[in-house]
């Protein structure tokens, strides 16, 4: 039988470990149509022994900020953003509701679809988005929406922490037979909206990039994470706490039991929370701004730590678009948000080969885990009858250059550091992209 496409190397699958005899992955189509140590043919043939084969890499988190309104399309649009994915091996988006016309009803998710079909490499699913105005909307959104977004801080989405009770119960009631998960941005607003007062009462409290760190304090990530794992015990529905920045956020998820009631509790990292800290932000300043913030080096490492025990089931991009004009107005006045898209596979390759995190780790939490999460059964893992999404990881050092980057916005935090490897090949639906622009 002769294949579409036979690609030869090295399988990461979750919960088997590298497979280090040679493999042959026969792929006819967008699916995988068969496995065998040797003897496929293929018309085209693919050979990369020296390289790890992971299933398609699964981004739950990422803000693409193209909608009708086009507004924020010169940040990114869904074109740039899928070319960004491919270049940092990611095969498959879930995109987050808070654009101009943000998702709160299923018409304008039914129109961000559509323009995403026209002109994405890459398939994108959708959030929609929960106010506190909106809930009769979310039944009719349940058919458009992969999942929903609960924003507890800042925006026109924000929800006040005592109606999050309310809110669950809506979503859970909105999903019918089939719950769909929520991510929550967990931020107290009410300790952020005293810190803003405190500041302006007295304007020397804090100074330089520390000033952001202070108005967004650890306490406000453990006071609603607090809230979180306390009003979900109820509900059906997965929840995925976004963005994880303070270790002891992760303790106390621990202590919850993950859930006691009938929801399962997840949480997520970034690579920006993984790699710098405050020292990084004092000298890039709003280049670094995020929210939740950069926290300390000894916080770093234990988040890290953490990752690499297993302890934090997804790893996101959140990637988060903005110019280089928008991030360098000054700390207080820049947008929050780094691009992550075409690092993330360099990023993977750093946490594999200078961290020690283990392969079958990142095909976890990069690929089985999120794929599970969204409902998504035919992706995750290498295996007859699975779409044909891989990540071919190639350890090679690379320097991260902005002329290099696909995302519109054109920079990237890690701009001029050099990872110890770096994505060769993504394949999306059976479709080769050579990922990177020098491969030899």
């Amino acid at each position: 039988m002769h294949h579409d496409l036979v690609v030869e190397g090295k399988i990461v699958n979750p919960g088997s470990g590298v497979v280090h005899d040679t493999v042959q992955i026969g792929i006819d189509g967008a699916f995988i149509t068969e496995l065998k140590k040797q003897g496929l043919i293929g018309e085209r043939n693919i050979e990369v022994r020296g390289c790890l084969i992971f299933p398609g890499f699964i981004d739950l988190h990422a803000h693409l900020r193209e909608d009708s309104s086009e507004k924020w399309s010169y940040k990114e649009d869904f074109r740039s953003g899928s070319a960004a994915a491919i270049h940092g091996g990611i095969t498959t988006i879930a995109d987050m509701p808070n654009t101009p016309q943000p998702a709160i009803n299923a018409a304008r998710l039914r129109a961000k679809k559509e323009l995403a079909q026209s002109k994405s490499e890459v398939e994108i699913f959708f959030y929609g988005a929960v106010t506190e105005s909106n809930t009769e909307e979310l039944a009719g959104m349940s058919k458009e929406a992969i999942g929903y977004k609960i924003f507890l801080a800042d925006g026109p989405l924000y929800i006040r922490q005592e109606v999050l009770p309310e809110a669950l119960r809506a979503v859970e009631a909105a999903s019918n037979s089939k719950p769909k998960p929520i991510v929550v941005h967990c931020e107290d607003q009410e300790l952020i909206e005293n810190r803003r007062e405190e500041l302006e009462k007295n304007k020397d409290v804090r100074a330089g990039a520390e000033l952001h760190s202070w108005l967004r304090p650890a306490q406000a990530e453990l006071s609603a994470v607090r809230s979180v794992l306390s009003c979900a015990s109820g509900i059906r529905n997965s929840v995925n706490i976004a963005h994880i920045s303070v270790y002891d956020s992760l303790l106390l998820i621990r202590r919850s039991g993950r859930g006691r009631g009938k929801a399962r509790i997840y949480c997520e990292v970034t690579p920006h929370h993984l790699f710098f800290n405050t020292d990084d932000l004092n000298i890039k300043k709003g280049l670094l701004k995020t929210n939740p913030p950069l926290r300390s080096e000894s916080n770093r490492r234990q988040l890290l730590d953490a990752f690499k025990r297993g302890e934090i089931d997804f790893l996101v991009t959140d990637h988060a678009p903005h110019t280089i004009e928008e991030k360098t107005l000054g700390l207080m006045d820049a947008p929050a948000g780094v691009p992550n898209l075409d690092t993330f596979g360099s990023f993977v390759a750093w946490l594999i080969y200078s961290c020690g995190v283990s392969p079958e780790l990142i095909s976890r939490v990069c690929s089985y885990n999120p794929a599970k999460f969204l409902g998504l059964r035919d992706r995750g893992i290498v295996e007859v009858g699975k779409r044909a999404n891989l990540t071919i990881l190639e350890h090679r050092s690379v320097k991260v250059r902005s002329e290099q980057l696909s995302t519109k916005c054109g920079w990237s935090p890690f701009e001029g550091y050099e990872f110890p490897g770096t994505v060769r090949y993504t394949i999306v639906n059976g479709e080769p992209f050579i990922a990177t622009s020098d491969a030899p």
